[in-house]
């Protein structure tokens, strides 16, 4: 690793203890990881991508929450650049991460890194996916079905994918990944209500955990909703 990776990372984590020093709460805020980005990108973006993998590395493997976002940040400010050769880092990245929330940000939204990926290469996300939908990783399990919410879901585009993937979690023991199975089902429910509706009433029936199906149908009011709570294992609705 080089001089100048290893001086760039004590350089942050410094800065972020100094932030972190003048907390009298528990807490680094979203405020603080803006003050974080703007003063440390220009220097991040001045790296060779393989240093900047390497940095993120350091930050990933860390074991802390805060330090494995910026890590993530930093992938995500090079996305345009990485691409399948580099899955075998995220497999990696994934086993250090120690919350959902570090799962999300690297999977989900304008600032993640793995939603903007499956969009430019379907196939090698898609695959890597069903990688981890079988992983004793509770956090890859999760990442398998998150990444098929908010636009990917609006788009349409993954929908037997995403549904392929939740099935194989329904019976899932963590909390986390039943209600990431969830997310995904409600969030596909906006592009095509009418099928995936039917599949969380089938889940209902099967007494597939509430957890997934509470989740799938919050978006929804009136008798539609009633319609699904109104399913008991064993009977049809």
């Amino acid at each position: 690793m080089s001089s100048k990776v290893d001086t760039l990372y004590s350089e942050v984590i410094d800065f972020v203890e100094k932030i972190a020093s003048k907390r009298r709460s528990y807490g680094f805020y979203k405020s603080d990881f803006l003050e974080v980005n703007s003063r440390f990108d220009p220097r991040f973006y001045d790296l060779g991508l393989q240093e900047c993998i390497e940095l993120a590395g350091k930050f990933i493997t860390s074991g802390n929450s805060i330090s494995i976002h910026i890590g993530i940040h930093l992938l995500c400010l090079r996305r345009e650049e990485l691409d399948q050769t580099h899955f075998k880092y995220f497999d990696e990245f994934f086993d250090h991460f120690v919350g959902w929330g570090n799962v999300d940000h690297f999977c989900v939204g304008r600032g993640s890194v793995l939603q903007p990926m499956l969009e430019k290469y379907p196939e090698e996300v898609i695959e890597l996916l069903r990688k981890w939908n079988q992983s004793d990783n509770k956090w890859k399990r999760r990442a398998s079905v998150v990444v098929f919410t908010r636009s990917i879901a609006k788009s349409g585009r993954f929908i037997d994918e995403a549904l392929a993937l939740c099935e194989n979690l329904i019976w899932d023991e963590e909390d986390l990944v039943r209600k990431g199975v969830g997310w995904a089902l409600k969030d596909n429910m906006r592009a095509d209500e009418k099928r995936v509706l039917e599949y969380v009433k089938s889940l209902r029936k099967r007494g597939v955990s509430s957890v997934i199906s509470l989740y799938a149908i919050r978006d929804l009011k009136g008798e539609e909703r009633e319609e699904v709570l109104s399913v008991r294992k064993g009977r049809r609705p």
